[in-house]
């Protein structure tokens, strides 16, 4: 949900000038939307390589169809994911043998063989642009449950969500910010009211902006 989030957060909440916002309210948001822009790659070029995000937010049901990328993108991310379903990136070691193991025993006909029709990559073509082409779920609905029940459906792209679906949020961020409130708040200032710890937490974690 990164990167679909940060597209909202800028476009309703950020780049949204109100009447009774002065000048400096306005720049501060302006700097925010920028900041954020750099930090997370948001303008990213199909030149580029793919970002993790990215294939993420493909791999969720509430996204799949990559509204929040420019529309100019949208090839190169896909391009991605088939790259890596037809290589087996997504299969541990033991279930790349397998793989190979079941591609060998599949029959083909002497009619397959003349025309040169692989079966496997028809399975992963078809099962691919049925997923794409199923009703992107509600953003307020669980992804999980979406795949739990269209796992059997899609199970080689079900792998690939179930690998990139598991990577857990990071609370490095939010530790280092209570690190800094512990630096501030200490002994000889525990007379700081709540409203100046906030302001220096938040002067210190911005810093870098007023450079």
């Amino acid at each position: 949900m990164i990167r679909p989030l940060l597209k909202q957060i800028i476009e309703k909440h950020l780049m949204q000038c109100h009447e009774n916002e002065d000048t400096i309210v306005q720049t501060l948001k302006q700097t925010l939307a920028s900041e954020i822009k750099r930090r997370f790659s948001l303008e990213w070029d199909s030149t580029e390589s793919v970002l993790l995000e990215q294939i993420a937010s493909f791999l969720d049901p509430r996204f799949k169809d990559l509204d929040h990328e420019v529309l100019s993108n949208h090839e190169a991310i896909r391009s991605k994911i088939k790259q890596i379903i037809n290589q087996n990136n997504y299969l541990e070691p033991n279930e790349i043998t397998t793989a190979s193991q079941e591609q060998q025993n599949k029959h083909r006909s002497d009619l397959e063989y003349i025309f040169g029709i692989n079966n496997e990559e028809n399975d992963l073509t078809k099962e691919f642009q049925n997923y794409l082409a199923e009703p992107q779920l509600r953003f307020t609905l669980d992804p999980l449950e979406w795949w739990k029940t269209r796992y059997s459906k899609y199970p080689t792209i079900g792998k690939l969500a179930k690998k990139y679906m598991a990577i857990t949020a990071t609370s490095v961020s939010a530790e280092r910010c209570f690190s800094t409130a512990g630096n501030i708040v200490t002994r000889k200032r525990a007379s700081l009211s709540p409203e100046n710890v906030n302001l220096l937490v938040f002067l210190h974690q911005n810093k870098q902006l007023m450079i």
